[in-house]
């Protein structure tokens, strides 16, 4: 049975009753519809974007244990997050793979022993790293120590200068807002309801207990009323915005954190190479789609969530400082393929935002007397699949529900395959599915995992399918209709950088732009002005713009 999101915001309103209302579709909201999806909960779950397009889709594509929070004693998050690791690789591993990082060590700073003693203390919380894996490829070695020469020999762009030498060692990457679609795409094979771009306008309570919820339909224009027993809100750094409707705002003061990334030319050959700037904040130059992606900074945000974007002073302060760690990068603003922004919530009120915790913090209303709401802030993509353990635990137990045990830390998500992914990558390559040249079989594998056959067989009911969008390169035109078709994919940006990573290396011409919106346009209804509506936001997109909601299509009845 194929697997897929098909949108229906009226199906949300009476006389349907849910368990659980999920605000928020990110990564966090995404795992808790899983996991209560797999614990048979009735589940629904909105977001006012597109799935995983805020927070989800700004990080820097890691799935990592957070060397750095070492220096700050966090061994608690560290452990947890080396675990969650191991569990995603295991459950995804078409999605979360192996990627070697190096930190390059002078005189000052990341100075040699001071990152070795890290090290040791990293591989002795992680070391289970490799245990329940069934795919070879997926084990992660030890770290290890290199001289001067064999670093700069490994990455020759490393500044030489006072070096001492480096050390290896390894953590993940993904593609975050694939792999968190996976999560919906599962809850939604289990009957869970989910809508993008609905907007909560009113969430209420009358004598301690939650009223229905209000929504908006930014498509459609109407409104209507969720009912549901428990609400969560997962609504990442707009959560207490979220908490304010219900009065519920003054709990937990929560601050964000603005990152910037930028994607230029490869800068590294095969390493994700860490550097320190200095004011003491690290960051990293990481192998991605044959370029670099760089990332990320790390300052306080009190603006407008709205207009979050990436300014020309973020771009040049952010080139001065790589330049300065890694000379031979030589960037300059032009140089900026692609960039983009996002918040952090944070938990912490007494610390610079960089030094702040990436840790979690639920907050059960239920129990403090606001009976059928919990909300949670903070956290950090890797440890989303056990926080949203942690909610769905406390959900059943206010549902007076028996406890039903979490599969998530077992249950291989949609594309998940067991064995070695590779041999599996192999085998069908072999097989010469739809007839499709090898690169885009690989691509597809890969991007897809065991749900590559039904882009297979779009292709074989309709070869024009096949026609790549770029020349030269792997997409083809059934990943825009199936991110249409089967992944609730409704603007052109939901299509150029979520379902696919058309757009995510820079814009790719008017050329591709032109054939994505030829597919999308008569499937979705659009009008030449629509078009072009959509074109432009898709460039001011590439140039770190905020992406503005929809135009409503038609008028709100209330």
């Amino acid at each position: 049975m194929p697997t897929s999101l098909t949108r229906d915001f009226e199906a949300l309103g009476s006389p349907n009753r849910f368990d659980l209302l999920i605000i928020g579709g990110g990564i966090s909201g995404a795992c808790l519809a899983w996991d209560a999806s797999l614990r048979g909960l009735k589940v629904a779950l909105v977001e006012q974007g597109d799935f995983c397009s805020a927070t989800t889709a700004a990080s820097s594509k890691l799935i990592h244990g957070g060397l750095r929070y070492l220096k700050n004693g966090e061994v608690g998050l560290v452990r947890e997050s080396l675990n969650e690791r191991r569990i995603l690789q295991r459950i995804s591993p078409h999605q979360v793979r192996p990627l070697p990082f190096m930190i390059p060590t002078y005189k000052k700073g990341n100075t040699y022993w001071l990152i070795k003693a890290g090290m040791l203390a990293y591989e002795m919380l992680s070391l289970d790293r490799n245990r329940s894996t069934d795919d070879p490829d997926q084990r992660l070695p030890g770290h290890r120590s290199l001289s001067p020469d064999k670093v700069t020999a490994m990455e020759p762009g490393v500044n030489p200068d006072k070096l001492t030498g480096g050390h290896i060692y390894y953590d993940c990457q993904c593609d975050p807002e694939r792999h968190g679609l996976e999560f919906l795409l599962g809850a939604a094979k289990l009957g869970a309801h989910l809508v993008n771009y609905a907007r909560v306008e009113s969430l209420t309570h009358v004598d301690k207990r939650m009223q229905p919820v209000e929504l908006r339909d930014l498509l459609g224009g109407g409104r209507l009323q969720v009912e549901a027993d428990m609400v969560v809100n997962l609504a990442g750094p707009w959560a207490d915005h979220i908490d304010h409707l219900c009065g519920a705002a003054d709990e937990v003061h929560l601050r964000r954190s603005k990152g910037i990334h930028l994607v230029t030319r490869a800068l590294v050959k095969d390493n994700t190479v860490v550097l320190r700037t200095k004011t003491g904040r690290h960051f990293f130059i990481i192998p991605w789609r044959g370029h670099s992606l760089i990332g990320t900074t790390d300052t306080e945000y009190l603006g407008d969530l709205t207009e979050l974007c990436v300014t020309e002073d973020d771009v040049e302060g952010f080139i001065d400082e790589i330049n300065q760690a890694y000379p031979s990068a030589d960037l300059k603003p032009e140089d900026v393929l692609y960039r983009y922004v996002g918040v952090r919530p944070l938990v912490e009120e007494d610390t610079q935002v960089y030094q702040a915790s990436r840790k979690y913090e639920i907050v059960d209303h239920h129990r403090r007397g606001l009976k059928g709401y919990m909300s949670a802030i903070g956290g950090k993509y890797t440890t989303s699949r056990n926080l949203a353990k942690k909610i769905c635990d406390r959900v059943l137990i206010h549902l007076d529900r028996p406890a039903v045990r979490c599969l998530t830390h077992k249950r291989l998500l949609p594309g998940g395959v067991s064995g070695r992914f590779t041999d599996w990558v192999a085998a069908r390559k072999a097989e010469k599915p739809a007839g499709l040249d090898d690169d885009i079989l690989e691509h597809l594998l890969w991007e897809y995992g065991a749900m590559a056959d039904e882009l297979f067989a779009r292709v074989e009911a309709d070869e024009s399918l096949a026609e790549r969008i770029i020349p030269g390169r792997p997409e083809i035109a059934a990943q825009v209709v199936h991110a249409l078709e089967s992944e609730m994919a409704i603007r052109l940006c939901d299509v150029m950088v979520r379902r696919t990573g058309l757009g995510t290396l820079g814009h790719p011409g008017p050329e591709a732009v032109d054939r994505v919106c030829a597919l999308m346009a008569p499937r979705l209804g659009w009008d030449s002005a629509r078009i072009q509506e959509e074109k432009d936001i898709f460039a001011a997109k590439v140039r770190g713009q905020a992406e503005p909601g929809p135009t409503v299509q038609s008028a709100d009845p209330a």
